[in-house]
C-alpha cells in the first residue's frame, strides 16, 4: 500500500517530465535506521512431518523459536566443521542443555 494516492503519483510524474522539479540539496535527508543485526536470509528446508515436530518440541523446550534454534544448530554444525570458528555461549550452553534433557546431542 502507497503513502500516496494515485493523484500525487501522477501529478509528481508530470512535474518530472516536464521539467518542473525543483532539487534542494540542503534539505535534511532521514536515511532508515542502521539495522541492529545482521539482516536474515531465507532458506528453504524440507524435512519430515515428525523431524518438524521434534524440532518445535525442542525449541519449545529451549524457550526460543524454532528458527532460531535450526540456526544455532547449523552454526555448531559449521563450527564443529571449522577449526577456526567461534561459537556464542548461549548457542553452546543451548547444546549442552538438550544433550542433557534428552542423552543425546541433535
Amino acid at each position: 500500500m502507497s503513502q500516496y494516492s494515485d493523484q500525487q503519483i501522477t501529478a509528481a510524474a508530470t512535474a518530472f517530465a516536464t521539467g518542473d522539479v525543483r532539487y534542494d540539496e540542503t534539505a535534511a535527508a532521514s536515511l532508515p535506521p542502521v539495522p541492529e543485526t545482521e539482516p536474515m536470509v531465507p532458506l528453504g528446508l524440507r524435512v519430515p512431518a515428525p523431524l518438524a515436530q521434534q524440532i518445535r518440541a525442542a525449541a519449545t523446550q529451549a524457550g526460543v523459536p524454532y528458527s532460531q534454534l535450526i540456526r544455532e544448530w547449523i552454526e555448531l554444525g559449521l563450527a564443529e566443521m571449522a577449526t577456526d570458528k567461534t561459537v556464542s555461549l548461549a548457542v553452546l550452553r543451548r547444546a549442552i542443555a538438550h544433550v542433557a534433557a534428552t542423552g543425546h546431542a541433535a
